[in-house]
């Protein structure tokens, strides 16, 4: 399982937590956490679309060590 970790919505430790709990009841032991970048908004650019994420940071798995880790101690296998 993979989980994009996007600013704004669903960044916070309640989100990893509630993420972990639903997975270890789907039985999904392990997840991919995939922090947040920019890399698509040149697309919407080349497309004529609104990017809304626009001057948003991208994350870095150094952001995310607390959120693997409340996810980590509610039982799911979370990594980078």
């Amino acid at each position: 399982m993979r989980i994009p970790v996007i600013p704004g919505v669903n960044d916070t430790l309640d989100d990893a937590t509630a993420f972990a709990d639903l997975l270890r009841s789907l039985g999904v032991k392990r997840v991919q956490l995939l922090p947040f970048h920019q890399f698509g908004e040149r697309r919407y650019t080349l497309l004529g679309r609104p990017y809304h994420m626009a001057g948003v940071p991208a994350l870095h798995p150094e952001d995310l060590v607390d959120y693997r880790n409340a996810m980590v101690h509610a039982g799911t296998d979370a990594f980078f």
